[in-house]
């Protein structure tokens, strides 16, 4: 059965380091670039949530991630502006940490991404560039396991989304 959500009284971001791999293949067309872009990420970010009804805090936690895109952009002598969109995927795990319960355990979220960014190319080979992301993923509607004020058990929907800012650097072919 499920219930009323919970109420939310208190959260705490949790800011994490990035590292992984990207690969892609331009395609450049007088100053205008064509180019498809994946990449693979880990990290350790999450949000931490109290809840009013329980008192329990609720932590999700997102262990790696990625995305698939195309890239548009404009050359302008050894700089491209580029904006970027396409399919973003991320591992969640979800756990109610003073009970020890895991909900949602390792799943897999998938949902879409859009950007935009400036890589400038410091020799023929090497280029350096910035990139801002925002990620929203589905959402997922959960079950909590514990019995609530003779209620039932009470549901809640965890919505995940990321604003992301990586500097990068790169060897083109």
């Amino acid at each position: 059965m499920l219930g009323t959500p919970f109420v939310v009284s208190s959260a705490s971001d949790k800011n994490g380091l990035t590292y992984g791999v990207m690969a892609g293949y331009n395609y450049q067309i007088g100053q205008l670039v064509l180019g498809v872009e994946g990449d693979f990420s880990g990290w350790t970010a999450g949000k931490i949530r109290y809840t009013a009804i329980t008192g329990d805090f609720l932590t999700a936690h997102s262990k790696w991630g990625g995305s698939i895109r195309g890239r548009l952009g404009y050359a302008v002598d050894h700089a491209l502006f580029y904006v970027t969109g396409g399919a973003a995927f991320l591992s969640n795990e979800t756990s109610i940490p003073t009970t020890g319960i895991t909900i949602g355990s390792d799943s897999t979220r998938v949902g879409w991404t859009v950007g935009a960014g400036l890589d400038y190319a410091f020799t023929n080979n090497w280029f350096t560039g910035l990139e801002y992301r925002y990620s929203q993923y589905e959402a997922n509607t959960f079950v909590y396991p514990i019995p609530i004020l003779n209620l039932g058990l009470v549901g809640f929907k965890q919505e995940l989304s990321t604003n992301q800012v990586t500097a990068r650097v790169g060897y083109k072919f």
